[in-house]
């Protein structure tokens, strides 16, 4: 496994050919001076960028015309000189020179025209152009990829020492209709026409893109990591997994899905046996934003975020045309990467010790509202895995989960050896029947957009009592065995330029609501809502605790219990070696201004009351980077004490007797 350096910058430069005096202000000493004072371990730096340039002296791409040396050679000998590494950048697919000189290379669409982001094609040369505007090109394994082995080659017979490879832009669309992909689908026997052929031979031709660039990299510089960015490390494509040494990232909270969407991917990397770091920008927004900056105080919650589900870091930087580091940025970093550096030995290894798992859903925004419930409840949770049922105590499947036939054998077995089981919405449907015997039948839908809940006794702790909306249908199903804990009221009629009520949705009918919500059939609990698509869009704390409420139900084996507000989070590893546990305790609360989300105050949480189950004796509670000792008592197995205190960060050290 290649081992990632734990602090590392990702430093874009794409900078347009009509900028002269490139790299006029670059130094050794001014480079050196900034990733000293970022405490930076790696360095991803470029050799070539989305406008088509190239950073060094190239053969066989095109030069920057304002760039009168070795920019890339310059960084990667400078960045050695010191000890950091320095992976190289490669854009793949958006160069736009050779975009413009080569059509030829350009992707397609079914209908023949080129395929782009944010490009509008009818747009003159003075047009105001939008953010993020580029022509995509076919990696295909065709000619333009044939640019892009030989761009590959010329690096690593350059360079004496490559630490790594950065491939971008590699897998953003699902099939290219090129004359190219188009004569390579008819020659494999496929059908251009049927979409699912053009999406399986996109498939078969990106992972030979990543193997010959792999193969290319490795006869040279066999140690070195390689990575293909954009669905690289999307737990939902692992047809592009295997082709990279490890995992990146790319979430940038701030615009990019916000602070949740890392913790669950990062999970779900782990799983895989790779090394993978969490990606984050310096910027206010996102990439491409000169002269943006985000507080220290953000980057240090971020990265200590990152490392709290166990991922190294990466903070995303973006050179001046001058080549000049700018200062201030890694004056930030640097103290967002000394607290870090702090806690690395308590979270870059060591297992996570939570029981309860999520089976990965295809549907992203039900992954991501699921595991948002948790961790504003600070319930730890992992990824089931290649269909490892048996390694928790209890699992759950969000709304859309579909499992093959030797999954609900294993699943099956898991129940019977006394596993748990919540599942939500469609989950475990498939032709028109539950997979598994859960004492409920399916009967479809009830044919409206939204509906009610009505929940009992047993789910209603902190939630109101009255009918709360839905924002998404339930699906209908009839009781055979089991209790039915919530309802569903169906509102009087449905929403139509016919028959409508009020500005929004139709309420509910008082006398339509037996209709099972909720129910419980020994170790098995099914919730007839899509209630990870249902919080991930709304957030209403109602759906959260009645969530959570069912899972409590079923749910026993936590390895420790944390009061915070529903800003915190909570995870804990184990760490044999040492013989203990490190617990992290995050606290920030973002707000969202324009269309960013900020991190900015950082207000302390005092005195936070933890409980720990774990069977081995706890003999010492520390602060990790303070040392300062915790007193705790012990009852039955049961550890407690009192956080002092936890801004931005706290990690807690329990030692156990045998360390």
């Amino acid at each position: 496994m290649v081992q990632l350096s734990p602090r590392q910058v990702h430093l874009d430069f794409h900078t347009s050919p009509a900028i002269d005096g490139i790299g006029e202000e670059f130094s050794r000493e001014n480079f050196q001076a900034a990733l000293k004072e970022g405490n930076l371990s790696s360095i991803t730096v470029f050799a070539k960028c989305h406008h088509g340039q190239c950073y060094y002296p190239t053969k066989v791409g095109t030069m920057h015309p304002g760039l009168k040396f070795d920019l890339l050679g310059e960084m990667v000998d400078a960045a050695h000189e010191i000890g950091v590494k320095a992976p190289i950048y490669i854009t793949a697919g958006w160069s736009a020179m050779d975009a413009e000189n080569h059509p030829e290379w350009c992707g397609r669409k079914k209908d023949g025209s080129i395929s782009a982001s944010n490009y509008d094609f009818s747009c003159g040369p003075d047009d105001p152009k939008p953010a993020c505007s580029w022509i995509d090109l076919c990696l295909n394994d065709g000619s333009y990829a044939r640019h892009i082995y030989d761009i590959t080659q010329e690096v690593c017979d350059r360079y004496e020492h490559v630490d790594g490879l950065f491939y971008d832009i590699c897998f953003i669309r699902e099939a290219c209709y090129c004359d190219e992909c188009v004569a390579g689908m008819k020659e494999m026997g496929l059908d251009p026409s049927n979409e699912e052929d053009a999406k399986k031979y996109y498939v078969i031709k990106h992972q030979d893109f990543m193997r010959k660039c792999g193969e290319i990299l490795h006869k040279k510089h066999p140690e070195a990591s390689i990575f293909f960015n954009s669905g690289g490390a999307e737990p939902n494509m692992p047809e592009y997994h295997d082709g990279s040494t490890h995992f990146e990232m790319e979430d940038l909270p701030t615009s990019w899905g916000g602070y949740d969407k890392m913790p669950f991917r990062a999970k779900f990397f782990e799983r895989t046996g790779k090394s993978y770091l969490g990606m984050t920008g310096k910027f206010h927004t996102d990439w491409g934003e000169f002269g943006g900056f985000k507080p220290g105080e953000a980057l240090k919650f971020e990265v200590a975020s990152m490392m709290t589900y166990g991922a190294r870091c990466s903070i995303g930087d973006q050179m001046h045309p001058s080549g000049k580091m700018d200062m201030e940025t890694y004056r930030n970093i640097g103290y967002a990467y000394n607290y870090a550096q702090k806690i690395e030995e308590y979270c870059l290894h060591g297992r996570p010790t939570a029981k309860l798992g999520i089976y990965l859903s295809k549907n992203d925004t039900s992954n991501e509202g699921t595991a948002k419930m948790l961790l504003e409840s600070q319930i730890d949770f992992d990824i089931v895995y290649q269909d490892h049922f048996e390694e928790f105590d209890t699992v759950i499947l969000p709304d859309y989960v579909e499992l093959s036939d030797e999954a609900v054998e294993k699943l099956q077995e898991f129940l019977k050896a006394g596993g748990k089981l919540l599942f939500t919405g469609e989950s475990l449907v498939k032709d028109g029947k539950f997979q598994i015997n859960a004492g409920i039948r399916y009967e479809g839908n009830y044919g409206y957009e939204k509906d009610y809940l009505l929940i009992g006794d047993e789910l209603g702790e902190g939630t109101v009592r009255s009918p709360f909306l839905a924002y998404s249908p339930a699906v209908k199903v009839e009781v055979e065995e089991g209790d039915v804990l919530a309802n569903v009221m169906l509102p009087y009629f449905g929403r139509t330029y016919g028959k409508y009520c009020s500005h929004k949705n139709t309420p509910y009918n008082p006398a339509d609501y037996d209709h099972a919500a909720a129910v419980q059939n020994g170790n098995i609990m099914y919730l007839a809502h899509k209630m990870g698509e249902i919080y991930k869009g709304y957030g209403s704390v109602y759906h959260r605790r009645y969530f959570i409420n069912a899972l409590r139900r079923l749910y026993g084996a936590q390895a420790f219990e944390v009061k915070m507000p529903s800003a915190g989070r909570a995870a804990m590893r184990y760490q044999a070696e040492e013989g203990r546990y490190c617990l992290s305790l995050l606290y920030a609360s973002p707000i969202t201004r324009g269309a960013v989300e900020v991190i900015e105050d950082m207000p302390p949480l005092y005195n936070v009351p933890v409980k720990i189950h774990v069977p081995e004796k706890i003999t010492r509670v520390v602060t990790a980077v303070s040392g300062e000792e915790i007193p705790f008592t012990r009852d039955n197995g049961t550890v407690e004490f009192c956080v002092p205190y936890v801004q931005c960060h706290q990690m807690v050290v329990l030692e156990t007797e045998q360390a």
